[in-house]
């Protein structure tokens, strides 16, 4: 095996370097994921998630603050404004099919 030279080896070295720290940048954002979904936990206990684009049809997602479904950005809620939400206006906020917080909100079955 040969050895390799100072400029490869150092090429590799860097090549190494950016890769760790994409890997935690990547591991600090999750952190922030997961700090952010247990504050939400702690504040209401159901989040609103942002509606793909302004006049998508789909509108606002209302999900369980635990929920792993979670893809754009959120606002926290409390039980009784998202309750609200689900009951009063279905035309632009919708229950998540994943973890149906209109079930745990007593509006379901």
């Amino acid at each position: 095996m040969s050895e390799l030279s100072p400029a490869e080896r150092l090429a590799k070295l860097r090549t190494l370097e950016e890769w760790l720290a994409w890997q935690l940048d990547q591991t600090r954002r999750k952190i922030g994921d997961v700090e952010r979904r247990l504050q939400q936990e702690e504040q209401g206990g159901y989040i609103s998630e942002q509606a793909i684009h302004n006049d998508h049809p789909a509108g606002v997602t209302i999900h369980r603050a635990d929920c792993t479904m979670i893809e754009r950005p959120v606002t926290s809620l409390t039980a009784e404004k998202a309750c609200w939400s689900l009951s009063n206006d279905k035309s632009f906020f919708h229950p998540c099919q994943f973890c149906a917080p209109g079930k745990a909100l007593g509006l379901d079955g």
